[in-house]
């Protein structure tokens, strides 16, 4: 208990089994550590509170958006996220909204208690000058690359095909030859919901997309929609339940097929779209901004970001191999040709990229890396900082562990908070 914060054994188990799973290594005490990282995080929570911080729902489901897609690009695809955890994507949101809240509020405290924290250039020196030579990092081979997404798009035919096959469907559950989960199992292309019977389970306004949610907040609960097209295909829907801003809601989703036609033409577009950049009349960053169809990055001009670190240089070695080859033929400055490209999540387009520089791979050097180091030299900083405030926080917050494994190892918690 860090106050009325609860941590649950099997929170600090299930973080525990986690770790050990991805390679971290355990010299006996890392269940500890694990169980501290959980006690320093409700500290900030409590004191969060106390401070009466707040998050907005968009920044939850920001956050749950982007674990969704760092969790996709880990494991292929997001219908292997709900392989793994067994229930549809909303579902699976529904449950890690709590969870999110309370880590972005302890960011928040974070935040607050470092907001005044600087690095100068000296310190940064010294911050260098402090590691060995020989202790260094081996930097690989890194890229900046900026990209413009065309998606193929299926063709008028294809489209007017699925929409009649799901108007048939449609037909036969009205008629009452077959209910609607047990049609979204033989037939919905939503391979998470399908095997719920093409259940969403609740979601908000402003979790779906917009044409999604225009029915889905319009239509009679427990009738079946007409047809309706969105990003992701074409859809019927069965609002099962609708309170204010919250719905319930079954779908069955058919998705038109992209044939080399419909590829061939989203290249010969972005054909036109390269000309117009190396005749100057467009930058490649407007030109992104503008008319590039890949969400993730049109609205940094294209730029393509390390999930992991945040950061604008790209391994070349963490490259998916058909970017790789692409980049590997281009010098610093160049766009490429547009190249067919299949996306993470199955989508089909063409893509440009424009590469704007080349790191080699090298020793790391402030000369090269000043930024790198600059971010670790305030990140120290920012912990000692942390530190001396947790040291304070938790004199006045009532701690109490209660498992044996780690109260000997973590006596400290509880003999700060009796002082």
């Amino acid at each position: 208990m860090v106050g009325d914060e609860l941590i649950l054994e099997s929170q600090v188990a299930q973080q525990y089994a986690y770790l050990k799973q991805m390679g971290t290594p355990d010299d006996g005490g890392l269940y500890c550590e694990v169980l501290e990282r959980f006690l320093i995080e409700k500290l900030l929570l409590v004191r969060a509170r106390i401070d009466s911080l707040k998050v907005s729902d968009e920044q939850v489901e920001r956050e749950i958006e982007r674990r969704i897609q760092i969790l996709s690009a880990q494991l292929g695809s997001t219908e292997a996220i709900v392989e793994i955890y067994g229930k549809p994507l909303p579902l699976l949101k529904q449950d890690l909204r709590t969870e999110v809240r309370s880590q972005l509020l302890a960011e928040e405290m974070r935040q607050k208690i470092t907001a005044d924290v600087r690095i100068t250039p000296q310190e940064v020196r010294e911050f260098f000058r402090s590691i060995p030579p020989d202790s260094l990092p081996y930097v690989p081979a890194e890229v900046e690359l900026s990209q413009i997404v065309f998606w193929a798009k299926a063709s008028p035919s294809e489209k007017e095909s699925v929409r009649a096959r799901l108007e048939q469907i449609r037909q036969e559950i009205i008629a009452g030859k077959m209910d609607f989960a047990s049609a979204a199992r033989a037939f919905s292309q939503d391979l998470g919901s399908a095997r719920q019977g093409g259940d969403l389970g609740e979601f908000k306004k402003g979790q779906m997309v917009p044409e999604f949610e225009r029915v889905a907040f319009s239509q009679p609960i427990g009738e079946v929609s007409p047809v309706f097209e969105s990003p992701f295909g074409f859809h019927i829907l069965l609002v099962e339940s609708r309170i204010g801003q919250k719905a319930r809601a079954r779908h069955i989703l058919i998705q038109p097929a992209i044939t080399e036609v419909d590829v061939q033409v989203a290249v010969r577009q972005l054909a036109e779209l390269r000309e117009k950049i190396l005749r100057d009349s467009l930058s490649f960053f407007r030109a992104a901004t503008e008319f590039s169809e890949d969400l993730r990055t049109k609205q940094t001009g294209g730029r393509l970001i390390d999930e992991e670190t945040g950061s604008y240089r790209l391994p070349l070695d963490k490259l998916d191999a058909d970017l790789y080859f692409v980049v590997d033929a281009l010098r610093p400055g160049e766009i490429s040709e547009p190249q067919p490209f299949t996306a993470r999540d199955g989508r089909r387009g063409a893509r440009i990229v424009w590469l704007q520089r080349r790191y080699p791979p090298h020793r790391a050097s402030l000369e090269l890396d000043y930024e790198r180091f600059a971010e670790a030299a305030l990140q120290l900083k920012k912990q000692e900082v942390i530190e001396r405030w947790l040291q304070r926080a938790s004199k006045n917050v009532p701690v109490e562990i209660r498992t044996p494994v780690c109260q000997e190892a973590l006596s400290y918690w509880e003999k700060a908070a009796e002082k």
